[in-house]
């Protein structure tokens, strides 16, 4: 307790913190110029998608392209959701054709499918974005590269989730005549 009262200790560990710090600083600042950024998504491949006053335009001819020529993709879900994954799993494998990538092993595409979290209360009677299905590049590292697509469900805020999932894939299916 006199170690931390004592002002010469406290002073002599200042710049240690304030290197820490800036250490932190740095590494976030760097881990964010390797990310893009969500209005950069695209930038310049065919098929990715621009993000423009909260609305993605989407390539579905290049998107089309891209799903025909993927032979493995990942899916991901929020948490641990069964129910999105069993849907997902299903689209990906039954109605197009393609192979699930086992953990830690390369795929083509990622099918991301997870609820939006809009903040606050909407009293208005009118729909509202529940969920969406985007589908990504895969980058070498396996990680989640370009938006190639942006499949978002709006319907009455208080649709059960497990209706939420079968809409926003249905509707994907009917866009692209997958039957």
């Amino acid at each position: 307790m006199l170690r931390m009262t004592n002002p010469s200790s406290y002073s002599a560990r200042q710049p240690q913190r304030r290197l820490a710090g800036t250490f932190l600083l740095a590494a976030f600042a760097l881990s964010l110029s390797q990310t893009p950024a969500q209005s950069d998504v695209g930038g310049g491949d065919a098929g990715a998608c621009t993000l423009k006053n909260h609305v993605y335009t989407c390539d579905g001819a290049a998107f089309q392209k891209a799903l025909a020529a993927a032979t493995a993709v990942k899916i991901e879900t929020h948490n641990a959701d069964g129910v999105a994954r069993s849907k997902l799993n299903d689209l990906v494998t039954k109605k197009l054709g393609k192979t699930i990538a086992p953990q830690a092993t390369p795929a083509d595409l990622d099918f991301l499918l997870i609820p939006i979290d809009e903040p606050g209360v909407n009293n208005s009677p009118g729909d509202v974005d529940l969920g969406t299905l985007r589908i990504y590049t895969v980058t070498a590292g396996g990680a989640r590269g370009h938006l190639l697509w942006a499949e978002t469900y709006s319907g009455q805020q208080d649709l059960p989730w497990p209706a939420v999932v079968r809409s926003v894939i249905l509707q994907f299916q009917s866009r692209f005549h997958i039957k």
